[in-house]
């Protein structure tokens, strides 16, 4: 494209023609289709995709790229959050400082917007010596961390700040693993839930993560030792736990590990402090994140003491066990190892095919079409020189990753290859991690959920060689 000139974001001014804009992506908004049917003219379906991008520590704006459906999903899998970018010829518009779609969009510092189109203009990345400077970027918060405000105040005022957006500085506590959910609207999508302290109170609140790119990005997150600086997080108040919460938005800015000396004082008082499992019976904890050790006879232990004295919150056990898998019903014919259940509120169906009957739930009322899954709800029996935990639940998405096969692919398979598939386990030495829910004072029962179990390589020294000659010199040193 001819004629473009650089442009720093400080820079631009509205209408300004052939500009070449260079920084780093710091914020990636899921993609987005627009219904054709509201759309202008009812043209073909278009799609829309909104990131953030920042040149300077004082600089950063919004952008979006329109195009087709196809176009914008290309797009968004090939550049991320991290990425240096270069953007040529986009749309500059004034900002409104009324306009209602402000509350979708980041805090920005620029009074502008990139509006990029399809046929006009373009996004590439962008190497050169500079753009490690870019890269450092991504570790420098886009507010004064003056301004954040502590957990221990949030929760405090539940009500004054529900819904509201604010800054905070968290350190992550719990890690949990990525789970499908069914939305309110019948929509099939990922969210992943973790917890963060901030030292300035014993308890901690949960942070849900709903974009794809921070879904993934979370990947390396680590309890006690990650940084969240969250500029613009919106408060929930969960009122059936009575426990305000942490959500990412459209609004969100998450910047990691950032380079402000409060990070690394945060980071020492949360590795001062006990572990804990997680609050939320629902997430499922990613098990690298598990390292505790204990045995059969400790976990027992620690279930007794929570049934003789039952308490309104459940205790919660993120615990790695060295032990034997007992027994597994993986060939059994019950027909709750492998059942349809609906999407959203988990009820088992008959047929794959056939709605719930929950009559609270959209599928079940009539509002949509079934969206039923196979479910998998593996019994494991374990043991160790201390006891036996019997009643473990090896499920879907854990049993699938265990059993290297979907829930559909072992529906299908004959009990031969399924006793196969048994007789890795059984009667083997594993390591298994497990999310144990004690008994609480509404729930009289344990869980024992297993989320991941990798078998211990033995090492057999049985035939290691020796040297004769010692062999004897001992023997005479014994008898003489």
């Amino acid at each position: 494209m001819a004629n473009v000139s650089r442009q720093p974001i400080a820079s631009l001014q509205s209408k300004m023609q052939n500009t070449i804009i260079i920084g780093a992506i710091i914020r990636s908004q899921n993609s987005k289709i627009i219904d054709p049917t509201r759309a202008r003219y009812n043209m073909e379906s278009r799609a829309v995709w909104n990131f953030t991008l920042r040149d300077t520590i004082d600089d950063f704006i919004n952008v979006a790229v329109w195009g087709t459906v196809d176009y914008i999903n290309k797009l968004f899998t090939t550049f991320h959050i991290g990425s240096i970018v270069e953007v040529i010829n986009a749309k500059i518009t004034e900002r409104k400082p009324d306009d209602p779609n402000e509350v979708y969009v980041p805090t920005v510092s620029s009074p502008y917007t990139l509006t990029l189109s399809q046929n006009s203009s373009l996004i590439q990345m962008h190497t050169s010596p500079a753009s490690q400077f870019f890269q450092n970027l991504l570790h420098l918060p886009t507010k004064d961390p003056a301004g954040t405000i502590t957990l221990a105040y949030i929760l405090e005022n539940n009500e004054m700040l529900k819904n509201q957006f604010v800054d905070v500085l968290v350190g992550v506590t719990f890690v949990s693993q990525t789970r499908e959910i069914v939305t309110r609207q019948g929509e099939l999508t990922k969210i992943r839930e973790f917890e963060v302290g901030d030292g300035s109170t014993e308890q901690i609140v949960s942070l849900t993560l709903w974009d794809s790119e921070w879904i993934k990005l979370a990947d390396q997150w680590q309890p006690k030792q990650t940084i969240l600086f969250l500029a613009d997080a919106q408060i929930t108040y969960n009122s059936r736990i009575k426990k305000s919460a942490l959500t990412i938005v459209r609004k969100t800015v998450i910047t990691e590990n950032p380079h402000v000396v409060e990070s690394k004082e945060l980071r020492a008082v949360l590795q001062s402090k006990p572990e804990h499992g997680s609050m939320s019976p629902f997430a499922v904890p990613n098990p690298n994140s598990i390292t505790k050790q204990m045995t059969i006879r400790e976990i027992t232990a620690r279930i007794n003491c929570a049934l003789t004295n039952p308490t309104d919150e459940r205790m919660q056990l993120l615990v790695a066990v060295t032990t034997i898998i007992d027994d597994m019903n993986l060939d059994s014919t019950d027909p709750t190892v492998i059942s349809a259940r609906c999407a959203k509120c988990k009820k088992v169906v008959s047929d794959g095919k056939d709605s719930c009957m929950n009559l609270e739930c959209p599928f079940g009322n009539g509002i949509k079409s079934p969206m039923n899954v196979m479910s998998l709800n593996i019994m494991v029996t374990l043991r160790d020189d201390s006891g036996y935990l019997v009643g473990c639940r090896l499920k879907d998405a854990a049993a699938e990753t265990v059993l290297g096969c979907t829930a559909d692919v072992l529906k299908d398979m004959p009990r031969e290859e399924r006793m196969i598939l048994k007789e890795k386990y059984v009667d083997k030495l594993c390591t298994v991690r497990m999310q144990i829910l004690g008994p609480s004072a509404v729930y009289e029962k344990p869980i024992y959920n297993i989320l991941a179990i990798d078998l211990v390589e033995l090492k057999d020294d049985r035939f290691e060689p020796f040297d004769i000659e010692e062999l004897n010199s001992t023997y005479d040193e014994i008898n003489h």
